[in-house]
């Protein structure tokens, strides 16, 4: 059996990370945890990571990789900015499924211990998110799909705010609520939030 490269034996480690994290709690996530669950040594793990933190930072370093790929594929595949961020919201509350509320777990924790470090790093998850939703709802207000008056910074922070919301239910329902139940009702909202109101001509009467 070949030898395992640096590269792989990070990677299955933030993968044990996660899974501890999802199934036991956030306070499991300790080296010595890590170690029992895959077998490797404590001294062994602290050549790649070290310390708990450090892995953290992986994974929301893994956890950003991930997310924007899954809203990329959307925005490359539909023209129409409003069907853009209606699958983008699909996809991320399908995402989060998977990754059952990775970045969330990690905010707990980062306000629990009064962590600036990975809150900045959680900040600019965020700030990149909101960057390419601000950037889609450019592109519909420039179309007249949306209303000329909305503030894109904060269309962009209600965005996100929304699907948080899910992601919270799915959190402290021990994930037995998917985020994506509430979709439509989420999506609704918004778009009747930001869509341009038809104007409605007044007919004549005799």
């Amino acid at each position: 059996m070949s030898r395992k490269t640096s590269e792989e034996r990070k990677r299955e480690i933030i993968g044990i990370a996660r899974e501890l994290m999802i199934t036991e709690g956030i306070q499991s996530l300790t080296i010595k945890n890590i170690s029992k669950k895959n077998g490797i040594s404590e001294p062994a793990i602290y050549r790649h990571f070290k310390n708990k933190r450090a892995i953290l930072v992986a994974l929301i370093d893994n956890f950003e990789h991930n997310l924007m790929e899954a809203i990329d594929k959307p925005i490359k595949y539909y023209k129409n900015p409003l069907d853009r961020l209606r699958e983008i919201m699909k996809a991320h509350m399908f995402f989060t499924e998977k990754k059952k509320g990775t970045l969330f777990a990690i905010t707990a924790e980062s306000i629990h211990f009064n962590d600036d470090f990975l809150r900045r790093k959680i900040l600019g998850v965020i700030d990149k998110y909101k960057t390419k939703i601000k950037y889609i709802l450019y592109q519909a207000k420039k179309e007249g799909l949306i209303r000329k008056d909305i503030n894109l910074d904060a269309v962009s922070l209600t965005f996100f705010g929304l699907i948080q919301t899910a992601i919270v239910q799915f959190a402290l329902t021990n994930y037995t609520v998917p985020p994506i139940t509430k979709f439509q009702t989420l999506w609704n909202i918004f778009i009747r939030g930001i869509e341009k109101k038809k104007t409605v001509l007044a007919t004549e009467t005799e």
